[in-house]
């Protein structure tokens, strides 16, 4: 019967790649107009944060209602005394370098995701993930610590600010001279957007999984 039920499940998802692709014949002159509008090369940039920033800017206050929403849950149980976590140096050691990878690729993804794949949501949820494996090598007391002392949640809500701020000057008709095609300052106001929602990202996340791992620990 498990074999049944498995079968069905791939006939279920295999089928849709039976079916043939949509005609893509009158898409080009919309690829063309939207690169003209937005003037970067990944249209995905383009679309979420130039034509559908309405709901860019919905996406964002849900991530922040997220946040909150774990510090509520969080806020009654206990904190634990003692946080295990990694303590062989070879685990450590590979923790804290793919933390550095994904750091780097949080930086590239926030500041070229309208010129490449990318963005300001793929590039905070690297920048998250470069925080939760200094966390699992044994970095958790540090990064409260660096936590508290440069006010992370200050600049969190001072990213929000800044990204809703920034969205209503760009809603409104007012775009700052843009540079040449498919330069670092092509685009508008996208490359600050997604600078800001990349920063508004990696904060909360930072904050969730410290709460989440002070409350509920690591292992």
């Amino acid at each position: 019967m498990t074999w049944l039920y498995l079968l069905a499940a791939i006939a279920l998802f295999a089928a849709p790649l039976a079916s043939p692709l949509p005609d893509s014949t009158g898409i080009a002159p919309l690829i063309e107009a939207l690169t003209a509008q937005t003037q970067v090369p990944n249209l995905v940039s383009g679309v979420i944060l130039h034509t559908r920033l309405f709901d860019t800017v919905a996406e964002v206050v849900v991530f922040t209602l997220a946040a909150i929403g774990v510090r509520i849950v969080l806020a009654g149980d206990p904190e634990r005394k003692r946080i295990r976590s990694l303590d062989d140096a070879p685990s450590q050691v590979l923790c804290e370098l793919g933390s550095i990878i994904a750091a780097l690729v949080a930086v590239e993804l926030a500041l070229r995701g309208h010129l490449s794949p990318g963005g300001g949501f793929a590039a905070g949820v690297a920048g998250g993930s470069a925080i939760g494996l200094l966390l699992i090598s044994g970095g958790a007391d540090r990064s409260e610590r660096l936590y508290k002392l440069y006010r992370a949640d200050l600049w969190e809500k001072a990213a929000v600010v800044g990204f809703l701020l920034v969205a209503l000057i760009s809603l409104v008709g007012l775009d700052p001279a843009s540079g040449r095609f498919g330069s670092l300052l092509s685009g508008g106001w996208i490359p600050l957007l997604n600078v800001l929602v990349a920063v508004k990202v990696t904060l909360g996340s930072w904050a969730m999984v410290q709460r989440l791992v002070r409350h509920r620990g690591l292992l």
